[in-house]
């Protein structure tokens, strides 16, 4: 159940729950295991929206125009994480790459998720009676 809360509330906890899952000091195993799943089994977004990002990204215009640069390049991703996934791919020449694909919208999506903690933490950390110095931490961590 924690593995689907992380996954649905997106990004930044998706990174929240990777961070925990390393840490067996913090959690009982089955929860870790669970956590863990988070690396890199997230659930991808659409092909067809990653052929797009890498059109625009590589500044690509017109039918074929990807196929030019990877004339193979894998259905689906080999895996997705957080941020984005990753595509098997070869180049012209025959070379095997890796080609990763962000996210669309990742970094407005972290920023306000950010920009929201910013805004939470220090009202938690009073009603808690906290000394913990959260939005020391989330400047860190973003």
């Amino acid at each position: 159940q924690l593995l689907q809360i992380c996954t649905r509330l997106g990004t930044t906890a998706i990174k929240l729950g990777q961070a925990v899952s390393i840490r067996t000091d913090l959690l009982p195993a089955p929860y870790v295991a669970e956590l863990s799943k988070l690396q890199d089994k997230v659930e991808p977004f659409p092909t067809t929206m990653s052929r797009q990002v890498l059109k625009e990204e590589l500044g690509l215009e017109g039918p074929g125009q990807l196929e030019r640069v990877f004339p193979e390049i894998s259905p689906k991703p080999v895996a997705s994480a957080s941020i984005g996934q990753v595509y098997k791919a070869k180049l012209e020449d025959g070379t095997e790459v890796a080609v990763k694909v962000q996210r669309p919208d990742i970094i407005q999506d972290i920023a306000l998720d950010l920009y929201i903690s910013r805004t939470l933490l220090p009202i938690y950390k009073r009603a808690m009676n906290l000394n913990t110095d959260f939005v020391g931490l989330v400047d860190e961590w973003g």
